[in-house]
């Protein structure tokens, strides 16, 4: 069901932004051919396209093991405190960033947007990071759930190896044995 209902959102994404979507791996990245490199990411400073300072193939969703229905960006991303060739694992809980608005996800600090959205994917579209999700329109809509999809690469930045937003970070990714 799970992949039924990822497809179902990869679908309405290639239709409706008429875009090529990434399937996201099972442990949660996406596979890609970047050329970035650990060794070759970050200046120290704070950066809109994240995508420069985050290695492409370490962007993924990863849900919380102890908050149902977060889910948390993850990247392994350079320009730790001013040296390009260090780099840190972070996570970013998304609902810091964005909100559900009549069913459309866009840019609002501390939106709570997974409040009512759900089944969410990234995925690339013509070199741009978005994340698409199923949310509720709300009862002044009509209610019922919609598609949705938002560009990352407008609001998503990296400072000093963190993923970040509005000047929010969450953490470096945990151990293996650490819920998060």
């Amino acid at each position: 069901m799970q992949a039924t209902r990822i497809y179902s959102v990869l679908l309405f994404v290639v239709t409706s932004l008429v875009s090529t979507a990434i399937a996201v791996n099972q442990n949660g990245t996406i596979p890609t051919n970047s050329s970035a490199s650990l060794s070759t990411v970050g200046n120290g400073t704070p950066s809109k396209d994240f995508r420069i300072q985050c290695d492409s193939s370490s962007l993924g969703l990863v849900d919380s093991q102890v908050r149902p229905g977060i889910y948390y960006l993850r990247g392994v991303c350079g320009g730790l405190y001013d040296d390009p060739h260090a780099s840190r694992c972070s996570f970013l809980d998304l609902s810091m960033c964005y909100i559900n608005d009549g069913g459309n996800i866009r840019a609002q600090k501390m939106g709570h947007f997974l409040d009512t959205c759900n089944s969410c994917v990234l995925y690339a579209s013509h070199g741009s990071n978005m994340l698409a999700c199923t949310c509720g329109k709300g009862v002044n809509l009509g209610g019922g759930m919609q598609e949705a999809a938002v560009q990352l690469d407008d609001l998503l930045y990296v400072k000093n190896g963190f993923l970040s937003c509005y000047g929010y970070t969450n953490f470096e990714c945990p151990d293996i044995d650490v819920p998060y």
